[in-house]
C-alpha cells in the first residue's frame, strides 16, 4: 500500500505519454520535410560545405567556455553541500578554484571569444 501513489503516478505518466504520441501521429504532418534529415551543426548551415571547410573559431571557443563553466557548476554544488565540514582550508581552495575560472573568463573576454560578429559567408 505504501507504493500505491507511486504506481498511480507512473500509470498517469504512461497514459499521458501515449496520448501525446498518438495525437502527434494522428494530427502531425504526413509528408517528410526535405530538410528533415539535413545535418545541422551549431547554427551554421552546411550549404556548399565540404569536410575540409573551416568554421568560425567562435564555435570552438564557445565550446571551451561551456566546458569551463560546466566544470565550475559540477564542482560548485558538492562544495556547497559539505561547506561546513571543510572549514577555512576548503574555503581557500574554493576561492582559488574561482580565481582560476575567473581568469579563464577574463582571458576569453579579452581575446574576443564572447563577441559574436559573423561574416557574410556564415549567415
Amino acid at each position: 500500500m505504501e507504493y500505491l501513489g507511486l504506481v498511480i503516478l507512473a500509470l498517469v505518466m504512461l497514459v499521458i505519454a501515449l496520448v501525446m504520441i498518438s495525437l502527434n501521429y494522428l494530427f502531425g504532418p504526413k509528408t517528410p520535410s526535405p530538410l528533415q534529415d539535413y545535418p545541422y551543426e551549431c547554427g551554421v548551415p552546411l550549404y556548399d560545405k565540404t569536410a575540409q571547410s573551416t568554421f568560425h573559431q567562435g564555435y570552438y571557443l564557445l565550446g571551451l567556455l561551456l566546458l569551463l563553466f560546466d566544470i565550475e557548476a559540477a564542482f560548485l554544488f558538492p562544495w556547497t553541500v559539505v561547506y561546513k565540514h571543510l572549514g577555512l582550508f576548503g574555503f581557500v581552495e574554493f576561492l582559488l578554484f574561482l580565481l582560476i575560472l575567473t581568469y579563464g573568463l577574463l582571458y576569453a573576454w579579452r581575446k574576443g571569444a564572447l563577441d559574436w560578429q559573423f561574416e557574410e559567408e556564415y549567415m
